[in-house]
């Protein structure tokens, strides 16, 4: 905890000191971007308690399928908007990284979720929830929480890139495996969802970088905010219509989408000890238990809306939530 403040307040202080090359008196909008980012898991929790107590405002708006989906796909064109070819390849240079990080949210972390869901005797809706947050990819949050664990970023955001793309086929692959004998799961459906909604953004924001890289440079503060922007519109909109089923929720429902991060980060933290030192950094090792237990709620809870109903939906609005 110690040193998560304190790589929260130098991260902040290097933002607030902005370039010294600026003229008194004048603000430099990219440092007003990034202390808004590093604020975000902040603004994430607000956006929840307004979807909660506005429910019945935010709901019709924010909460709206097509608005959803639009807000799922501008999250995942700015991902795309800030990863350059140099980090692709510096990425490419540690392998052991990203297939142990393909593994364990592939392979560790369903399956957690299936015994999270057996353990806690839920039933077929909430077992769908659990089950989706456990097998989509990392979330975009992971690459800010990593900043504050004192990770290695650049290789983290390669590394949600990377389980983003696989997960394009995974995902629909291990929820028709997992889930089939629970609910009736339409497997085509949910991959021409999740290449939709997912991989076509992406690859628009990577191109857009191959493009126009100087552009891309010069406006690459404005793109995690703009991921920010439509997380909140993703959460507020989640809140808000999971609200009577978050107000009304056991604690072992909404406890559910805490356990399934702390394991997966608990197991992986044990695991990545095994790994040679030559092999896996320190600031590697932290961004591997970062990359683990934060899992995309978003598209869970998109997927879970479209194919499985508003029920299936309430473990991951709730994962937006306490994930923050």
């Amino acid at each position: 905890l110690r040193r998560i403040l304190r790589n929260y307040a130098v991260a902040l202080t290097t933002a607030e000191e902005g370039d010294d090359s600026n003229k008194v008196g004048q603000k430099d909008p990219s440092v007003v971007y990034k202390l808004i980012t590093l604020y975000a898991p902040l603004w994430t929790i607000l956006a929840a308690i307004i979807g909660i107590t506005q429910s019945s405002r935010i709901a019709p708006t924010f909460g709206n399928l097509t608005v959803t989906q639009i807000s799922l796909a501008g999250l995942m064109l700015s991902m795309g908007l800030t990863i350059t070819p140099e980090e692709v390849a510096a990425a490419f240079q540690k392998p052991i990284v990203l297939i142990s990080n393909i593994l364990l949210c592939f392979g560790m972390m369903p399956l957690l979720a299936l015994a999270i869901a057996s353990f806690f005797q839920f039933n077929p809706s909430q077992t769908a929830g659990i089950v989706l947050l456990g097998s989509v990819s990392g979330g975009q949050a992971s690459n800010l929480f990593t900043l504050l664990a004192g990770g290695d970023v650049a290789l983290s955001v390669v590394c949600t890139l990377t389980t983003t793309l696989i997960g394009v086929l995974a995902t629909p692959i291990l929820i028709k495996r997992l889930l089939n004998c629970i609910v009736v799961v339409n497997g085509y459906s949910v991959l021409k969802s999740v290449a939709s909604l997912v991989l076509i953004p992406l690859l628009i924001g990577l191109s857009l970088g191959r493009i126009a890289p100087l552009t891309m440079q010069r406006n690459s503060s404005v793109f995690p905010l703009f991921g920010i922007v439509s997380t909140l519109v993703l959460v507020a909109g989640g809140a808000a219509n999971s609200a009577s089923g978050l107000l009304t929720m056991n604690m072992k429902t909404i406890g559910a989408s805490c356990v399934l991060a702390i394991l997966g980060g608990g197991m992986t933290l044990l695991l990545s000890s095994l790994i040679s030192p030559n092999k896996l950094s320190k600031e590697s090792r932290r961004m591997l238990v970062v990359e683990t237990l934060s899992k995309s709620p978003t598209l869970a809870y998109v997927l879970a809306q479209k194919h499985f109903g508003s029920s299936a939906g309430a473990i991951p609005a709730a994962g937006m939530v306490t994930l923050a």
